[in-house]
């Protein structure tokens, strides 16, 4: 599976308050290519949209593709604006908002890997609780 289409992957819209839409691009149970990463592509609504307060086991290094914001790891605050990479260390309670008017897309890559199932999961959790 040498070219992943986003778009093409199983999708979980989580709704408003913390708007977003997540899909797996790569996981070590959706194919044998790589084995210790997982990507993801996350969609979040303008004006407002966010992830809530999480954390992983391991590294989530998100690379942000379109939109501005905030993004807090630990006690920090930083801004997010295309082309800029955030790096969450292991088990730090992290988010990002989206404060532009325009979508925020961003790539997540989890390090060691995480499952498609765990990643779906989490999200269908947050979709239920919004």
């Amino acid at each position: 599976m040498p070219v992943i289409d986003a778009f093409g992957q199983e999708s979980v819209h989580i709704p408003a308050p913390n708007e977003r839409i997540i899909r797996v691009l790569l996981a070590p149970d959706t194919q044998d290519i790589v084995s210790g990463m997982t990507v993801s592509h996350c969609v979040i609504a303008p004006n407002g949209g966010k992830t809530d307060f999480h954390m992983h086991p391991g590294v989530e290094m998100m690379y942000i593709i379109t939109g501005h914001g905030k993004c807090t790891i630990g006690e920090e605050e930083f801004d997010l604006k295309p082309d800029v990479l955030i790096v969450a260390p292991p088990k730090t309670m992290h988010d990002m908002r989206n404060y532009s008017d325009e979508t925020m897309k961003l790539v997540a890559m989890y390090i060691p890997a995480e499952t498609s199932s765990q990643i779906y999961e989490r999200a269908r959790k947050a979709a239920k609780t919004s």
